[in-house]
């Protein structure tokens, strides 16, 4: 019998960001740089490469070029991370995907950080990223 905090967990599981689905070792995003699929918008790159794991993994890269302001460049790295969480089962392939901020980055708000990622990742035709947005993992249809 499963209750209902069992499914609450089993939804909020769905929709978390754990460090299995980050790349974090310096030799990962060196591979991935060297032979993924590049994509770019006036403030992103997204680097893609198809992995043999069960799930697509994300590494971000934000540097003092784009900011000074540590503060600045966490909010960047919060913000993509947290459309990655939402959008992850948009994703057609498990990938290793790595974003880059560049240079204007820091002037976007957090609404246009996530406009600008979703035209990036549905550009990107290594991902096979859905266009609408299906109800994701543990979403009801129910009105």
């Amino acid at each position: 019998m499963v209750t209902s905090r069992q499914s609450a967990d089993n939804a909020r599981g769905a929709f978390s960001f754990g460090p299995k689905q980050r790349i974090k070792k310096r030799a990962d995003f060196l591979r991935i740089q060297n032979a993924g699929k590049k994509t770019r918008t006036a403030h992103f790159l997204l680097i893609a490469e198809p992995n043999n794991g069960p799930r697509s993994r994300l590494g971000i890269t934000v540097t003092k070029k784009v900011d000074k302001r540590a503060v600045r460049r966490n909010y960047i790295k919060r913000r993509v991370r947290e459309f990655f969480r939402l959008n992850r089962h948009r994703i057609g392939c498990n990938s290793d995907i790595v974003v880059i901020a560049l240079q204007e980055a820091s002037k976007l708000s957090g609404l246009d950080i996530s406009k600008e990622l979703d035209k990036l990742f549905w550009r990107s035709k290594a991902l096979n990223f859905s266009r609408k947005s299906p109800a994701g993992p543990g979403s009801s249809n129910v009105k």
